[in-house]
């Protein structure tokens, strides 16, 4: 009995199991819609063709793949909730989690918003499913109409009234906050910006670093702009490089996810590292860390770029490409150890258990 008690899964293993879930559900949409975008973004930067405004026929197939790759990315919301709430509660956490990742997408939550929504609906339904009883003949509507409606209504007006304005009122008060320090050190602020957009990837915090950014550089301020897209190249190229160089720690899903994250960040698109930090938390600090590394180096090697560019077409108009590019070379290098030894920790922790799980299999 002992033996059977400590094989048992933990609540943590569920969680962990349902994150997984979440992640091998959300590689593939990224995977085509960020390689899509990637692909048109990577032709207009190299040809120079504005492919909203050009007639050529092949510029506008390009401009309809760019099109195709955001129907991607804008899924990766709604996808992350519900699988991560499937993960934990089945297919009745299905239809509230997809309606949960859409507000968390609406109200620029990111995918952590979209990640607490996901974990919200799991456990929700989770307990309708348990507590929640019925006559025999009426069950059926309990995973078909009570949890969909109960569920989705619960989840989705707490994300709004008691998750999503707290959130908002912390992006105000961040904008406000950058902007009174564009006046100091220009070297603190870069690493400030570059934390924020590594720590998040795409999330309501690193928003308001874009946001300002942008908002000086239409000032005629072009540090804060320089410092923030460098950084949102950093952790999808340092993971991406990590898949490679240590890639015995990754599932293949993972590696084959770490080549498609590398592509996109040249094009200034971070989501690709999404699903690592689903798949080890901990990389946010890591990611936010080396991001912080390679925006405040840019900015103390005075190396500017002078247009709202990320990814190889910054490069290509900074200032001093030499010293750009070993600007982004500390941060993707940071990342990329960071990763591998923390990807290592996990990988060993999970043979570890599997080991002593097997053991205890045999005992029996």
């Amino acid at each position: 009995m002992t033996l059977l008690l400590k094989t048992k899964k933990t609540e943590v293993d569920r969680l962990r199991e349902a994150l997984m879930t979440g992640v091998s559900y959300m590689i593939p949409v990224i995977v085509a819609g960020g390689m899509l975008l990637a692909f048109g973004s990577l032709f207009e930067t190299l040809t120079g063709v504005d492919l909203k405004e050009s007639d050529s026929f092949l510029a506008q197939i390009i401009n309809d793949l760019k099109i195709f790759g955001l129907y991607g990315l804008t899924l990766l919301f709604p996808v992350i909730a519900a699988f991560v709430g499937f993960g934990l509660a089945g297919k009745p956490a299905i239809a509230p989690g997809l309606m949960a990742g859409m507000l968390a997408r609406d109200m620029q939550m990111g995918f952590l918003g979209a990640l607490l929504g996901g974990l919200m609906v799991g456990y929700l339904v989770r307990w309708m499913l348990a507590n929640i009883k019925l006559p025999k003949d009426f069950r059926s509507l309990l995973p078909m109409v009570i949890i969909p409606l109960l569920g989705t209504v619960t989840v989705l007006f707490v994300m709004k009234y008691i998750v999503g304005y707290p959130l908002i009122a912390l992006n105000t008060g961040l904008e406000s906050w950058l902007v009174d320090m564009s006046g100091g050190n220009k070297i603190l602020m870069a690493a400030v910006l570059g934390a924020m957009v590594g720590f998040d990837l795409g999330g309501p915090i690193n928003k308001a670093a874009i946001t300002v950014s942008l908002g000086l550089f239409a000032q005629g301020i072009y540090e804060p702009v320089t410092a923030s897209h460098i950084a949102i190249m950093v952790a999808p190229f340092g993971i991406g490089v990590s898949t490679i160089v240590a890639k015995k720690y990754y599932t293949k899903e993972l590696q084959d996810n770490g080549r498609a994250a590398m592509m996109m960040s040249c094009v200034g698109i971070s989501e690709g590292a999404i699903p690592f930090i689903l798949a080890n938390p901990a990389l946010i600090v890591i990611n936010t860390v080396g991001s912080a590394i390679a925006a405040s180096m840019v900015i103390m090697f005075d190396s500017i770029v002078q247009a709202p560019a990320a990814g190889i077409l910054a490069l290509v108009l900074s200032s001093n490409f030499f010293l750009y590019l070993l600007s982004i070379a500390s941060g993707v290098v940071f990342v990329a150890l960071g990763t591998s030894v923390l990807m290592k920790r996990q990988y060993m922790k999970n043979q570890a258990m599997e080991e002593t799980q097997s053991k205890y299999t045999e005992s029996l």
